[in-house]
């Protein structure tokens, strides 16, 4: 058992460009997905490979494009600077 009290193994992404290539590279997978910020609490999210869109799970909300996805995950500030040193991210299906 990890630290979140999970079996499943975290990737963690140390920066938002990581995070996307990796979404990127999925090509047309669709998957679920846990992602664990450093501060703040850990969110459920559905990702369409083929629609390459991102969506929040408690809310249904959207995400205009990968990289409003990761800069959010990150906690960018409107420059874009990450707020966070990392994201572990957890593949639930």
């Amino acid at each position: 058992m990890n630290k979140y009290g999970s079996q499943k193994p975290h990737i963690r992404f140390r920066t938002p460009e990581q995070l996307q290539g990796y979404l990127e590279r999925a090509g047309n997978a669709e998957f679920n997905f846990r992602a664990y910020p450093i501060s703040g609490s850990p969110e459920t999210f559905h990702y369409s490979g083929e629609e390459k869109v991102v969506t929040r799970e408690n809310d249904r909300k959207s995400f205009d494009n990968l990289e409003d996805f990761t800069c959010y995950t990150f906690q960018c500030d409107a420059e874009g600077y990450s707020h966070t040193e990392y994201v572990d991210f957890e593949l639930l299906n």
